[in-house]
């Protein structure tokens, strides 16, 4: 099947905002990019903030098509927890590095849209602790508290310099979180 000039557009838009930030690029550097006239974009895009949100869109639905996934494949809340937050890291990191930081400020409706999401996946970690409760997976903690620790945790650790100083993967990290969050929250017969 073949990429439609809109798909074309936000791919090469992606690569050059990850990369630079949203602030530094032009509409005239995604057309060189792409070889192909600024007037060809203007006819998908309305404006560069209209690229940017069809990004950040495509970013959310990549994002909770494989939590879906997982949530069929797996019953176990720790997994599923496991499994998303790992995901949620890989996916986000990148575009941490310029594109967010430059929408927080650029683009300050679209940095809201972004943390209303990013709120929503707390809930939905909340909610799993909440069944890993009902499932005497976990043992009886304040769910909200639970999952701020844990992100908490993620946020303070999953930094490059972090990594960098003590000569860790990030997939390493995000183990080594997951293992002293759970053992703390994990039921005990």
């Amino acid at each position: 099947m073949e990429m439609t000039n809109q798909d074309k557009i936000l791919n090469a838009a992606e690569k050059r905002m990850l990369q630079f930030g949203y602030r530094k690029v032009t509409m005239d550097e995604i057309a060189g990019d792409l070889r192909m006239s600024k007037n060809t974009i203007y006819k998908e895009f309305k404006s560069k903030i209209e690229i940017a949100e069809f990004l950040l869109n495509r970013l959310k639905n990549k994002i909770n098509t494989y939590q879906i996934k997982v949530e069929k494949e797996s019953a176990d809340p720790l997994e599923i927890l496991s499994k998303n937050t790992f995901y949620l890291q890989k996916e986000l990191a990148p575009w941490f590095k310029h594109f967010l930081i430059d929408i927080k400020f650029e683009v300050p409706l679209l940095w809201e849209d972004f943390v209303d999401y990013r709120t929503e996946k707390i809930l939905e970690i909340e909610n799993l602790i909440k069944k890993g409760i009902k499932k005497k997976k976990f043992r009886k903690v304040n769910p909200t508290l639970a999952a701020r620790a844990y992100l908490g945790a993620v946020n303070s650790i999953i930094t490059p310099e972090v990594l960098e100083q003590e000569g860790v993967s990030f997939q390493s990290a995000l183990e080594f979180i997951m293992d002293i969050w759970s053992e703390g929250i994990l039921y005990r017969k």
